[in-house]
């Protein structure tokens, strides 16, 4: 089994697979021209295809007031023409009319009824495809896009120096890529078809009513409403923010859950990530306030344009007779479709702005040049390494740490083939050298130089290809024994990880277990023991066959066993190579070459054991204090033993019952890891509605009142259209002014009432929608904490995985209640209200419309669930992700290597919306065959 890369993707070969020289985009420092590359030809033709069939979409309902109107005079005069004929002092006339009448006009208007409502139809079936096209071509280029800011995103992350690192949390990071681009996902997905459909309507609508009546257009448009939300972007990117650092806490705890456990501190923890949710909270319920004025100011001045447009157009056609009806109609429903359109449009606006909050750390982050580009390219390589490495007056101060001085002018060179050991107490900088040797940080002054060159000069990535690194904590990835070592070595074959494998005396036991170098290690190793894992990330070391291994206190995590075996074994990759150790058991230094003592950051001493000793200095007196503390330990033990034997035989049964019960359970979950799929989260059935409005209990306060503004705004399109009706049949001409007069302060009343239920709605399901999404992730992030640490071994209960889902499935599960529930209320109240007066007025048109209401609840229901279906899979995409970002993120400093990032799955979501939406409008062809007959 070969690792293997190539310029199109990662290719499988065996079970192994990189993506090292997939180039998915360039980065530049200019925002504008990362975005123009990044959009290759397949999504700027997805977009363009997209937006053109939005814009015709758009133009559609404009077109059809046309036909309207026309089809409005034709009615009028028909009633003319009948009235006149059924006038009795007109009986020697009506019988030429009603001869001239029956033979041609009846067929006429019969004729001219078929072809508007064929019109009609035809419309109806061009929207419902180029709905469902400009849906799905802007969802699709979307996801590719997102796809490519997350791949941007974490590319530039592994640019980032380890100072970057010191200064920005994990956790942090996790929610950026899932919570954050999610949104910056919804700004440019469907969202931007519907803006540029209903904004064409606009356009379109209100060029008909300038082409049809520029005096009444110029009446409304003087009231129009101006819309601007800059301040909703503001709020949306500070409650990401403070969401940002509670997702921090939680991979910070969830990281650290053992710790955590051990101390009993989770009720601690849990208040803490409470904190931090109180403040993005805050932000989400300022913003609803917010959202719920400005739509309620819409409204509000929408109808205000009703009273005005209608009060004034009366004017027009009754008074100076410059209109006829239908041309009021057109010139007002123009007008009031584009009116109507730009204040649907709030909502995308606020998807935008939500999106535009999010994308300013994205952007930011990406835009931003590290210090240290480990992926740079630039920089020579030396054709010939000896390995001598030398520290020239080196000071260094941490970034995260600017006031504490780690070097102080360290001055020390390291021999080429040498053992050369650091010694001395915490502190001192013996670390932070290793750090420097493999330029994770460069010095504050100074240089180092390999063979004489400084390092700086070097090209990094063929500069930490020399070297081998053992950590004292070992790292291992979430994958199988044989990847974790091929992730020292890209191209390494299985040949080469069986090689170092036996190197690192760890090919025994992996071949003593079941699925050998196919077993999985678990998250961060959990599934191996201390020696186990050490071994492994040896081997991983070894098999780039380094010119300098770094072993940094490699044996001082482990047990005496396990030292040993492991002593042994670093002794023997020693041999042939520059080494430099770090330990703080001096017995295990003793052998190398060279012992250098530390002491507040610089190098104090130098020579070996004996010639040290001597000196009676650093290395003296640390040698000195362990002798005595392992008299202590040895004293201390004795008296453990003869506790040990005063134990009962029962206890000795328990405790080895207890034993073989842990290695049981711990051989059981790795066999379940290696073998079985992961099926357990993926068989979880939907949450009942009825539980999660139990979580919503406490606000039900606000969801009433919220539920009553919603029920109001549902009723106000069925009133403007009984109001509508009454101006279009008023009666005689001496009380045509005061009826209209009437109606148009009934439009004024309607727009007063609706400014505030707007707001009501918008503010209470805003309010009890973030404190819901608050409660539960504070219950699921205090649910997680009352898990038995087995849980945490679950590689599908990754820190990753879990910050991914607080982050994610909380908002989600607010946009199932919330302004969802807002939505619903209105929509039946809409309904309900507009049947009732349907009925009343016309109970056969009203039965005939009404056959097309389930196949609109039968569309509604398939778009829902395949959105569900969707979502699912993207909740399980971001859980994976997550994983790798808190995996690579926390170990990057250790691994010093390049390692690209691929997500590998793009969502296509064919959203029947566009079809939902506009389904009506095949409908209306049924509807004018009956009723204009």
């Amino acid at each position: 089994c070969t690792m293997v890369s190539n310029q199109g993707g990662g290719r499988r070969e065996g079970k192994f697979f990189t993506f090292s020289n997939l180039n998915i985009c360039r980065l530049k420092p200019d925002r504008k021209q990362w975005q123009k590359s990044s959009l290759e030809s397949a999504e700027i033709l997805m977009m363009l295809s997209g937006a053109i069939c939005a814009i015709i979409h758009g133009t559609a309902q404009p077109a059809m007031l046309i036909v309207f109107g026309i089809m409005t005079d034709t009615f009028i005069q028909y009633d003319i023409e009948k009235q006149e004929l059924q006038d009795p002092n007109k009986g020697y006339v009506s019988v030429l009319i009603n001869f001239s009448f029956f033979l041609h006009r009846l067929l006429d208007i019969e004729s001219q009824m078929i072809y508007f409502a064929s019109s009609y139809a035809v419309t109806g079936f061009a929207v419902l495809v180029l709905g469902y096209l400009q849906i799905c071509l802007w969802v699709t280029s979307a996801a590719r896009q997102t796809q490519q800011i997350r791949k941007a995103y974490f590319r530039k992350i592994m640019r980032m120096d380890i100072g970057w690192f010191d200064c920005t949390s994990v956790g942090e990071l996790n929610t950026r890529i899932s919570d954050d681009i999610n949104k910056i996902n919804d700004a440019i997905a469907d969202q931007v078809a519907i803006f540029i459909q209903r904004f064409t309507t606009f356009v379109c609508g209100f060029l008909l009513g300038f082409v049809r009546g520029w005096k009444l257009t110029l009446v409304i448009i003087a009231v129009s409403p101006l819309i601007g939300i800059g301040s909703v972007a503001k709020l949306t990117g500070l409650e990401l923010k403070a969401y940002a650092k509670a997702g921090a806490i939680a991979d910070e705890v969830l990281s650290s859950i053992r710790t955590v456990a051990a101390f009993g501190g989770e009720k601690k923890e849990v208040e803490r990530y409470d904190k931090n949710l109180v403040f993005a909270q805050n932000w989400g319920i300022r913003k609803g306030i917010i959202m719920g004025l400005f739509t309620g100011y819409i409204w509000c001045i929408i109808f205000l344009c009703y009273a005005l447009a209608f009060w004034y157009g009366s004017k027009l056609v009754l008074e100076e007779e410059e209109y006829s009806a239908g041309t009021l109609l057109q010139v007002f429903l123009g007008v009031l479709v584009g009116a109507l359109n730009l204040g649907q449009a709030a909502p995308c606006l606020e998807a935008f702005a939500t999106g535009r909050g999010a994308a300013t750390n994205i952007f930011e982050t990406i835009d931003e040049k590290p210090r240290i580009d480990c992926m740079s390219e630039d920089g020579y390589k030396l054709d010939k390494v000896r390995g001598e490495i030398e520290f020239h007056n080196v000071t260094f101060h941490y970034p995260s740490r600017p006031d504490v001085k780690i070097l102080d002018e360290l001055s020390m060179v390291i021999k080429p083939g040498e053992t050369t050991a650091f010694v001395g107490p915490s502190g001192t900088g013996k670390s932070t050298t290793i750090q420097l040797i493999q330029r994770f940080y460069d010095p504050t002054k100074g240089m180092v130089t390999l063979d004489g060159h400084d390092i700086r000069s070097l090209n990094i990535q063929w500069l930490r290809s020399l070297m081998g690194v053992v950590e004292q904590e070992p790292v291992l990835f979430a994958t199988t024994i044989a990847e974790n070592i091929c992730y020292g070595q890209e191209d390494a074959t299985m040949e080469d990880i069986i090689r170092a494998a036996k190197e690192a005396n760890a090919y025994n036991f992996i071949m003593d277990l079941p699925l050998k170098f196919d077993t999985l290690v678990g998250e961060g190793g959990g599934q191996m023991s201390g020696g186990q894992k050490q071994r492994i990330a040896i081997a991983r070391a070894l098999v780039r066959n380094p010119k300098i291994l770094l072993l940094d206190m490699a044996t001082s995590a482990l047990d005496n066993e396990s030292e040993a075996t492991v002593q042994k074994t670093l002794s023997k990759a020693r041999f042939g190579r520059t080494a430099i150790s770090i330990a703080h058991r001096l017995s295990t230094v003793k052998s190398a070459d060279i012992i250098i003592g530390f002491e507040h950051g610089r190098a104090v001493e130098r020579g070996k054991h004996e010639e040290l000793i001597e000196r009676k200095g650093v290395y003296f007196t640390l040698v000195t204090l362990q002798s005595q503390g392992d008299k202590a330990l040895m004293e201390t033990s004795m008296q453990s033993k003869y506790l040990i034997f005063a134990l009962t035989s029962e206890g000795w049964k328990a405790e080895s019952t207890l034993s073989r019960r842990e290695s049981n359970c711990r051989n059981a979950d790795r066999q379940q890891s290696a073998g079985l799929p992961a099926v357990l989260h993926s068989n979880l059935a939907p949450a009942n509605v009825t539980r999660i409005l139990k979580y919503n209990a406490p606000e039900w306060s606000y969801m009433v009142l919220g539920s009553l503004g919603a029920g109001v705004n549902g009723a106000v399109n069925p009133l403007y259209a009984l109001l509508f009706s009454q101006i279009l049949g008023v009666g005689p001409m001496t009380k045509q002014r005061a009826q209209i007069n009437g109606v148009c302060l009934l439009f004024v009343v309607v727009g007063i009432v609706s400014f505030f239920t707007q707001f009501l709605q918008g503010y209470t399901f805003a309010k009890a929608g973030e404190l819901l999404t608050r409660r539960l992730r504070k219950i699921g992030f205090q649910a997680m904490l009352g898990q038995d640490i087995g849980w945490f071994d679950d590689h599908r209960n990754s820190p990753g995985a879990l910050t991914t889902r607080l982050a994610t499935d909380a908002s989600q599960v607010q946009g199932a209640t919330g302004t969802q529930i807002g939505m619903i209320v209105n929509s039946l109240t809409n309904i309900g209200v507009s049947i009732i007066i349907a009925f009343y007025f016309s109970w056969k048109l009203s039965l005939v419309i009404t056959c097309f209401l389930p196949f609109l609840a039968l569309s509604g229901m398939v778009q829902s669930r395949m959105l569900i279906g969707f979502a699912s899979q993207d909740k399980k995409a971001m859980e994976a992700t997550g994983r790798v970002i808190i995996s690579v993120s926390l170990y990057i400093y250790i691994m010093g290597i390049k390692l690209d990032f691929t997500e590998g799955c793009i969502r296509v979501v064919f959203d029947l919306g566009g079809g939902g939406l506009d389904f009506t409008e095949g409908c209306i062809r049924v509807v004018f065959d009956l009723g204009g007959g």
